[in-house]
Order: structure tokens, then C-alpha cells, then sequence
């Protein structure tokens, strides 16, 4: 028993620090995740076929949560047991959680320099762009790889609205509420925490098909609590997409630092990954049947579609605030004020690099983005 639980020990810990180092090596989530654990999983260990990762990553696509933390669980179990798909997990999610903190402290401390504005400002447009390529690439998924133009037009048209409307109204927004847990009473603080909990449970219990699929979550969120900015969301995006980890799970861990500093980015963290740990451990012991499952299977494939709708909305808000200047149209009324010209050239850039020069259509979103924070600082794109 003694041997049985001491090699029991070793596996779990072999595979917390496998997946702390899988984390520190994934940019941008679950779909450049694959690579990674194909290598480490399949080829050099043998934990697992190829087979059976393509099974995992094709759930972890269609169920509730991050996709990279849905196949992190799955892979976690087939080594380890349950215990071992909630030890993979929080190794996969603890370099996220210590590289945002840092960040997002040094981040806070600066954002009022000019020059930081100015990169955050070129950063946004960047932004605009990466989110339009992540709904054509959710609504190729949604449709089989088969993408009708004219559906196409009309769900991203349909979804969008919504988010186009909002973000004219919402421009100018301020931040009501400061989200410092170093003010006020002890059980204003537990609300804080309770609030974050809860929020971060739903986005990741209802958030199908990836971390950008968190955005319009968030947008709601700060709509309600006031928390963040949009502005604030569009830097934490920029910021998860360029450093180690998931996207969805460093944009929690960013949120929770700025509403409740350190405990906050921990419990948004916890409270994203606890359902995906939570349905997929219970999907794992029901695989077969699942697999096999059409009502099930047609089911999933109908939310893509409405997941790709919801980060239209989300990326309508973003371009609102990135390309356009309502605050100075309002004042002057002039057409000439209400594009920001600047980051609108910046963002025509970017879309033609990402999608028709085959040079750069594979490069890293982290290229695109360090280049677009250059041109804001060079070209002063803050307020322009």
C-alpha cells in the first residue's frame, strides 16, 4: 500500500510539473497547445495516442470552459486519475496566474505614461483584428469547414449589432466602481471575492470555444460592475494573448487583479477553471456514449455558430473603441474627427498581414501585436 501510494505521489507530481512547463510554453491557448502534447504526451512518453488527444482536444472544442483547460483535465486523468486531471490543471494554470500578477502590477503602475498610452492605443487596433480573424475562424468550425457567405454575413451581422449599438452608447464610459480590496470593511471584501467566484464560474460553465470566447462575458461584466474599462479589457486582452498561457485564464487572472489585486486574480482564476474540471471529469467517465451521442454531437455544433455571434458583439464594442472617437464627434460634429485614422491604416495593415501575404499569415500574434505597441509609439496614436 505504502509502494502503491508513493508511486501514486510520483505520478501526480511528474505531472504537475510537466504541465506547469506546458503552460509556460503555450501562447495564445488550447489550439497551440496540441503540438506541445503531442510531443511530451505521445511521442516521448507514450501516455496516450494521437488518437486519443484528438478525441480530447475535439471535446474539450464543444464542451463548457477553455478549451486548453478542458484538454489539460482530459489528459490529466487518462495518467493520474481525477486526481491527476485537477493536477495537470493547476499546473497548467500556475504560470498564467504568477506572470499576470507580476505583469499587472508593473502595468497598473505605469499606464498613465504617455508612451504606454500611445502603445495600448496602436495595441487595440491590433486587437480589433485578431478578434474579427477568431469569429471567421469559430464560424468556419461552427459550419464544418464550410462557410456560406451569405449565413455567414447575416449571424455576424445579427450578433454584432448588438455590440455595435452598445458600444455607442457605452463610449465614455468611467469606471464606477474601484475594485480595491484595500478599501472599505472585511465583508465588503468577501462580497468582492463572492462577486468574482460567481462570475468567473458562469463565464467559464456558458464560454464555448476558446478564451475569446470569454470577451463578451467580460464586456457584460464590466457593464454591470464597473470594475474595468473597456479600454482596461482591451489592454488585458493584448497582454494575455503576448504572454505564456491560455488566453481565457490570463484574462482572468488580470481581472481579478485589477477589481481585488492578488486574492482577486486567484479566485477569477479558480472559479474559471472549477467547471471545466467539473464536466470533464464527468464526461471522461461517460466518453464512449458521449462520443457516439448525434443529439449531443448536433447540439454542440449549433452553439458554435451563437459562440462566434457573441465575439462579433464583443469585437463590435472593441472597434468602437479603437477606431472611432465619439467623444471629439460629439464636440466638433465634424466627420473628419470621428475616425481615428491612424489606428484604422494600422488595423488595415494587420488584417492584410494575417490573412493574404503568406509570408506573414503564420506568424505569431505576438509579432503582430510588439509591432502595432511600436507604431502607437512612434506615430503618438494616443487620442488620434
Amino acid at each position: 500500500m505504502a509502494m502503491w501510494t508513493k508511486a501514486q505521489c510520483k505520478v501526480q507530481w511528474e505531472l504537475f510539473c510537466l504541465f506547469i512547463r506546458i503552460g509556460l510554453m503555450t501562447f495564445g491557448g488550447g489550439t497551440s497547445m496540441l503540438p506541445i502534447l503531442q510531443r511530451e504526451l505521445a511521442d516521448q512518453r507514450g501516455w496516450l495516442t494521437e488518437e486519443e488527444l484528438m478525441d480530447y482536444y475535439a471535446i474539450g472544442q464543444c464542451t463548457p470552459g477553455i478549451i486548453a483547460l478542458n484538454v489539460a483535465t482530459f489528459t490529466g486523468r487518462k495518467r493520474g486519475g481525477d486526481l491527476g486531471g485537477v493536477v495537470a490543471t493547476a499546473g497548467f494554470i500556475l504560470p498564467s496566474l504568477c506572470i499576470i500578477i507580476a505583469l499587472a502590477g508593473v502595468i497598473t503602475s505605469v499606464e498613465h505614461l504617455k508612451w504606454v498610452q500611445n502603445a495600448f492605443a496602436g495595441i487595440r487596433a491590433c486587437i480589433c483584428v485578431q478578434i474579427l480573424n477568431a469569429v471567421i475562424r469559430l464560424a468556419k468550425k461552427g459550419t464544418g469547414g464550410y462557410l456560406d457567405r451569405g449565413d455567414f454575413c447575416a449571424g455576424v451581422c445579427a450578433g454584432s449589432l448588438r455590440g455595435c449599438l452598445a458600444g455607442v452608447v457605452r463610449t465614455g464610459l468611467c469606471r464606477g466602481g474601484t475594485g480595491d480590496s484595500g478599501t472599505g470593511n472585511e465583508d465588503g471584501c468577501e462580497m468582492i471575492y463572492l462577486q468574482l467566484f460567481w462570475a468567473y464560474f458562469k463565464v467559464g460553465l456558458f464560454a464555448i470555444g476558446g478564451g475569446m470566447a470569454t470577451i463578451p462575458f467580460l464586456y457584460d461584466l464590466s457593464d454591470k460592475t464597473g470594475w474595468f474599462t473597456h479600454a482596461q479589457l482591451a489592454d488585458m486582452l493584448a497582454v494575455s494573448e503576448s504572454t505564456p498561457g491560455a488566453i481565457g485564464v490570463n484574462m482572468a487572472t488580470f481581472v481579478g487583479y485589477v477589481t481585488a489585486g492578488i486574492p482577486g486574480a486567484v479566485v477569477a482564476t479558480v472559479a474559471l477553471a472549477l467547471p471545466s474540471i467539473i464536466v470533464i471529469l464527468l464526461i471522461a467517465r461517460f466518453l464512449s456514449q458521449f462520443r457516439h451521442s448525434r443529439q449531443v454531437e448536433a447540439a454542440f455544433y449549433g452553439l458554435r455558430p451563437a459562440s462566434a455571434a457573441l465575439v462579433a458583439a464583443a469585437g463590435m464594442s472593441a472597434v468602437m473603441l479603437s477606431l472611432f472617437d465619439l467623444d471629439t464627434f460629439h464636440v466638433t460634429g465634424a466627420i473628419s474627427d470621428l475616425l481615428r485614422w491612424k489606428a484604422w491604416i494600422l488595423a488595415i495593415v494587420v488584417l492584410v498581414l494575417t490573412n493574404w501575404v503568406k509570408r506573414t499569415r503564420s506568424w505569431h500574434p505576438i509579432v503582430f501585436i510588439a509591432l502595432s505597441a511600436v507604431a502607437g509609439v512612434v506615430f503618438g496614436f494616443a487620442g488620434t
